[in-house]
């Protein structure tokens, strides 16, 4: 864990150095839960509208990029969150993450359950982090 706080203590003197940390900073809750929520929203409208309005959705999530913009976003937060004091909120933006993943849970297999499997396990190791002594406060 003492290595772990170092390279994060790295990472954010790392990005103190570019002009739209702050910017980032100031908002990244919000930017955080907010991009999970466009995820989960998409998935909610694909799996509960009909069929007839799939052309409106891919216009609004695909031709219109807010899909791709909050997945950018989500992962950009994300790592800004580890650099900052806000990072015992990561862990579960990462299991909320794994929960839109596995939405509606419906064909599950071994190969869809790996990714989410991968940020449970990111979201436990980073909350083990939190809970240490080594965690950023």
């Amino acid at each position: 864990m003492e290595q772990f706080s170092k390279v994060v203590t790295e990472l954010g003197k790392w990005f103190q150095t570019m002009k739209w940390y702050p910017l980032v900073r100031a908002m990244e809750l919000k930017l955080l839960f907010g991009a999970l929520g466009i995820k989960l929203l998409r998935e909610l409208l694909y799996n509960f509208l009909p069929v007839s309005s799939y052309r409106t959705l891919n216009t609004i999530f695909y031709t219109i990029p807010i899909a791709s913009l909050a997945h950018v976003v989500f992962f950009l937060t994300v790592w800004t969150t580890l650099a900052s004091n806000t990072v015992k909120y990561t862990p579960y933006a990462l299991w909320a993450f794994a929960f839109i993943l596995l939405f509606p849970f419906t064909g599950l297999s071994l190969s869809g359950m790996i990714m989410p499997a991968i940020y449970v396990f990111l979201g436990f190791a980073l909350f083990k982090y939190t809970t240490s002594s080594y965690a950023l406060k």
